[in-house]
């Protein structure tokens, strides 16, 4: 893809299409445009969550679920290779959580049935209705989208047809067949039912509460980190392409090929949380220093049956906060919340009441109501450790996995990642500021070997300040602008995008860089990240911001750097993806120039390069039989896509080791056109045979 392709992607300016689904999908996948999202939210909770609630028959329980189906999702919009049929795409992951859902809760009282009074209330219509929705999952493709569409959605014949892209008559046929397979298939179950009465069991219940479609929006997309239990619920149910939704189950590393559970004697790996926010470790003067037993930094790492690795680190920061990292890791699933706030250590009761929080290093809001907190401390006999207790847990079996932790001292937690050299002495003054009309927001830009150019992007509110002849004067004329070339609003209409291209950068001796496209999202939460695309000094388009950028409440803002030399390749940050020892997968890398704080990397776009031309990915899989000489695998990454993307399938041998981190690859690009390439190495995740 071009970056003038890109610009119009992002600007919102895409071709017509032919459903409200494949608009919405393309814009979301596109930008990330969070009312994109919404508006899909509520298009399709009642599919959704009326099946999680016919199958769970418990409110929490299902709204849980349905949350857990749309963070999925958000995850893998791009994997839905049909939008026009999302419906029946989402009705298939729904059946698939709900049933995980329903297999590790207990017992619970069902919820009432919502039946007209017409239907007689034989003891089987409640179990009939939990089980249509498993029948129709099973159905094909082609016979379930039209059943979602009209029976679920509400479309008539006429309108799903179009939907579909199917002749009227087609739409009829298949819809009456997948009619009649599915009452046989209820039939097979033991529910004998006329056709007549599918309308009336596939009827969805009660609506959800008063804003839960507003709260899934915000947890799918990010603006708020996803409950353990969402994250429990979604991890393993992984969506792949039609005509069959298939689950893949997770499981933690150790695992056999044939898909046995190896018990392990010592402690997980533990997996390394992301760094945490700068403001995070900052002691409070007044508060004193911690006791000596404890100072420093504390880890527990647990791995569950399905997967799901947590790290949790524990610091002491001065004699009254307490900083809490908990950091949630599957393979493809990455997800890290940091907690802030006051402690009280007495008699064995950690008391514990948070007044900040953050999703990875985007700053969220507090619920008052989940602050505070209350464990059961106990110290090992050699005081090397200690024991964390939810207070509440029982001990007896029953409880959550993460009911109880145990915490070793953290002696080594390795080095940050390296400045690059050309960005050690950045400055980071800036001469004058105009008067912000609220609380400004910043990003450096950096141009060239030797950094002598910088700009400073700056937000206040909906107006962005560019220093674009980088003298460090934000008042200058022509360096305010309010007037966007696009503008997205959430459902609310209040503002939450905005765009604006072409903004030209001119060095003192005359030099010239472009900002072809700079895009800032969520101006009303505390998380606000920007997307760019640049080309400097008339070298090669390169892209910042795909992945996590945020700007920076102060002038200790991420640095992203132009027109440099340093250059590296890394594992796609932008459209990562785990092997899958399944099939041969898509693996994807970059190729840029690192910066300074999350989400700096910037990434050349690599479409003008000869044909051929990519880097070198030399996998590494450790084999499950002890002893045997690990397997190697080598593929040249010549396929490109989205701009900034260097790809080729890769496949996993049989016999090797999956799960978190199971594989290493060492990516090279000798050739590289851009600058000299040091090989690098990163581990990689992959997904487990199924079962």
């Amino acid at each position: 893809m071009s970056l003038s392709a890109f610009v119009r992607q992002l600007a919102g300016r895409t071709a017509p299409v032919k459903s409200a689904d494949t608009e919405l999908l393309a814009r979301f996948i596109a930008t990330r445009d969070e009312g994109a999202f919404a508006a899909l939210v509520d298009r399709h909770t009642p599919t959704v969550l009326g099946a999680c609630r016919r199958l769970l028959g418990h409110a929490q329980d299902s709204e849980d679920a349905a949350q857990a189906v749309f963070l999925l999702l958000a995850r893998n919009a791009e994997r839905v290779r049909r939008p026009a049929a999302l419906g029946a795409w989402l009705h298939g992951v729904a059946v698939r959580v709900a049933r995980k859902a329903r297999a590790r809760r207990r017992p619970v009282r069902p919820l009432p049935e919502v039946v007209p009074s017409a239907v007689p209330p034989d003891p089987s219509w409640a179990d009939a209705r939990r089980v249509i929705d498993e029948v129709l999952a099973a159905l094909p493709e082609s016979l379930r989208a039209p059943l979602v569409l009209c029976y679920l959605e509400g479309l008539t014949r006429d309108e799903a047809a179009v939907r579909l892209g199917w002749p009227l008559a087609t739409l009829r046929g298949r819809l009456e067949r997948g009619r009649e397979k599915l009452r046989a298939g209820l039939g097979r179950r033991g529910f004998p039912l006329a056709a007549g009465l599918l309308a009336v069991l596939l009827e969805s219940p009660a609506p959800a509460a008063p804003g839960w479609s507003a709260t899934t929006t915000a947890v799918a997309t990010g603006a708020v980190p996803p409950p353990p239990t969402i994250i429990s619920l979604s991890t393993g149910v992984v969506p792949v392409m039609p005509p069959l939704v298939r689950t893949v189950v997770i499981v933690c590393l150790g695992v056999v090929a044939a898909g046995l559970f190896a018990a392990r004697k010592s402690e997980p790996t533990p997996v390394a949380p992301p760094q945490l926010p700068s403001r995070a470790l900052a002691p409070d003067p007044t508060a004193g220093p911690p006791d000596k037993s404890l100072a420093g930094a504390w880890r527990a790492t647990i791995t569950v049956p399905d997967g799901t690795t947590r790290t949790e680190t524990l610091r002491f920061v001065d004699g009254k906060n307490l900083v809490w990292q908990v950091h949630l890791r599957s393979p493809g699933v990455d997800s890290s919340v940091t907690l802030r706030g006051r402690y009280e250590l007495k008699n064995g009761e950690l008391v514990y009441n948070v007044t900040e929080r953050w999703n990875g290093e985007e700053p969220m809001r507090m619920n008052p109501e989940e602050a505070a907190r209350k464990y059961k401390l106990t110290w090992s006999e050699d005081r090397t450790g200690f024991e964390v207790k939810n207070w509440d847990a029982k001990g007896d079996g029953t409880d959550s996995p993460w009911a109880t932790r145990k915490f070793r001292a953290l002696k080594d937690e390795g080095a940050a990642p390296p400045v690059p050299a050309a960005l050690n002495k950045v400055e980071r003054a800036i001469k004058k500021e105009p008067k912000f009309v609220g609380e400004p927001k910043y990003l450096l830009l950096a141009f060239g070997s030797e950094v002598k150019f910088r700009v400073w992007v700056v937000l206040d509110g909906t107006a962005l300040y560019v220093d674009r002849n980088g003298n460090g004067d934000l008042t200058d004329d022509g360096e305010k602008f309010d007037n966007p070339n696009a503008v997205q609003k959430g459902r609310d209409g209040k503002v939450r995008g905005i765009v604006y291209t072409g903004i030209d950068l001119t060095e003192p001796d005359g030099t010239s860089h472009t900002i072809k496209i700079i895009s800032i999202m969520n101006l009303e939460s505390g998380g606000t990240y920007a997307k760019l695309g640049v080309q400097a000094r008339g070298g090669p388009d390169q892209i910042a911001g795909l992945t996590n950028l945020r700007l920076a409440e102060t002038k200790d803002a991420q640095v992203l750097h132009f027109g440099g030399t340093e250059v590296t390749v890394r594992p796609s940050l932008s459209m990562p993806s785990p092997l899958d020892a399944n099939q041969a997968i898509e693996f994807r890398a970059q190729v840029g120039t690192p910066g300074i704080g999350s989400g700096s990397f910037v990434s050349f776009v690599g479409e003008k390069l000869a044909e051929g031309l990519g880097p070198t990915a030399e996998f590494e899989f450790t084999p499950l039989k002890a002893g045997a000489v690990p397997a190697k695998v080598v593929v040249n990454l010549t396929d490109r896509c989205c701009g900034d993307q260097f790809f080729a399938k890769v496949a996993v041998p049989d016999g090797m080791k999956v799960g978190v981190g199971a594989a290493k690859v060492t990516l090279s690009f000798p050739a590289c056109p851009w600058g000299k390439v040091a090989p690098t190495t990163h581990t990689v995740d992959v997904m487990p045979k199924q079962k």
